[in-house]
């Protein structure tokens, strides 16, 4: 048997050099080409055997585990984070990485994939790959799998969003003239004007409503399984009052004394809960009946989270402060309010200079 200093080791039939070690009466293997590197692996794994260290012996790959992590440690989240954890794993994490074993994935590994996903445009999700293998091989140090996790210090350029704008005010004309004789888009227009979620307009109900006081109180929202909504608490967890305007009171309140409480404001065609597939529908049929005759070069788009971004810029325009306006949208933040009242109080700033410009040229 042949030694490297105060090591003796096996010589393969492939040629690779072996050492037998035993670690807590479980029997590992160590494999290198070269004395040198078997002889630090060996160190290593002894060091590390001193310190409480251990690494299990095992041959599970990255696919393997990642489905178990799934399973045991975010079974209890929302549906709408399962299915997002699922995504994450089976579009991205599974096909580049998933039969690599645990042991052997390498920090280069994890930036191929990174890359790959560069190369084919796809930057929105690279943080969130990226947060979801630290979690996953965070949680593989804490069941003996592996002793360090390759992702860190891999860092990544931060996606930023593409900028958000409101509807402008000629649009928001023709929805509500729209509205006065489509009920889809008076759904549009109520979402402009109270700045509800989308998954918070489909459980509303007519008991929601106080006309008296001018609120609609938002305290329940719906996640979607499977294109079937189902009941669940707002994002934050909390309920708020958001005020009726003068716009949509009196289509308000004739609606309510045609519907009992708990009928649904914006049902279906069988007066129950949108799906989300329904949602998707009302927001496209709205926007090809304003492009119906409108030419190519005028057609108008817009989604749901962009009625929402309109009601904080209307907020803003209207002088109300950051804190009423978190009360009214239910931020759990201020910074994300913060940040559109600070970029619309720079494009005003940039209009008046350029005003000033052309009055004086």
């Amino acid at each position: 048997m042949p030694k490297y200093k105060d090591m003796t080791y096996t010589i393969r039939k492939d040629g690779r050099l072996m050492k037998k070690i035993s670690i807590d009466g479980k029997v590992k293997y160590l494999y290198s080409n070269t004395p040198q590197k078997l002889r630090e692996q060996y160190i290593e794994i002894k060091y590390k055997q001193t310190k409480g260290i251990v690494i299990a012996n095992t041959e599970l790959n990255l696919k393997q585990w990642s489905h178990e992590w799934l399973k045991l440690y975010k079974s209890d989240k929302e549906e709408a984070t399962i299915k997002m954890y699922e995504q994450i794993i089976n579009i991205y994490i599974i096909p580049k990485l998933g039969f690599i074993k645990l042991k052997n994935l390498k920090q280069k590994d994890i930036i191929s994939l990174l890359n790959d996903m560069d190369n084919k445009g796809i930057t929105r999700r690279k943080d969130i790959v990226l947060l979801t293998l630290n979690q996953i091989l965070n949680k593989a140090i804490e069941n003996d799998y592996i002793y360090k996790n390759v992702c860190k210090g891999i860092k990544i350029k931060k996606y930023k969003s593409p900028e958000k704008h409101p509807l402008p005010s000629n649009l928001i004309k023709d929805i509500q003239k729209l509205s006065e004789n489509d009920f889809r888009a008076f759904m549009i227009l109520f979402m402009i004007y109270t700045g509800l979620r989308k998954e918070e307009i489909v459980p509303l109900q007519y008991k929601d409503l106080d006309l008296e006081s001018r609120y609609v109180v938002v305290n329940k929202a719906v996640t979607f399984a499977h294109n079937t909504p189902k009941i669940k608490s707002t994002k934050n967890g909390t309920s708020r009052k958001v005020p009726i305007l003068n716009i949509l009171y009196d289509k308000l309140y004739k609606l309510k004394c045609e519907h009992t409480d708990n009928d649904y404001i914006f049902p279906n065609t069988l007066n129950k809960m949108m799906s989300d597939t329904t949602m998707k529908r009302q927001i496209t049929y709205v926007i090809n009946t304003l492009n119906k005759n409108k030419p190519e070069n005028e057609q108008v788009y817009f989604t749901y989270h962009q009625l929402r971004h309109t009601y904080v810029c209307i907020l803003h325009k209207a002088g109300v402060d950051l804190k009423e306006a978190q009360s009214f949208t239910g931020h759990k933040t201020l910074q994300v309010l913060l940040d559109v009242y600070t970029h619309l109080d720079e494009e005003d700033k940039t209009k008046a200079i350029n005003k000033l410009n052309n009055f004086i040229n």
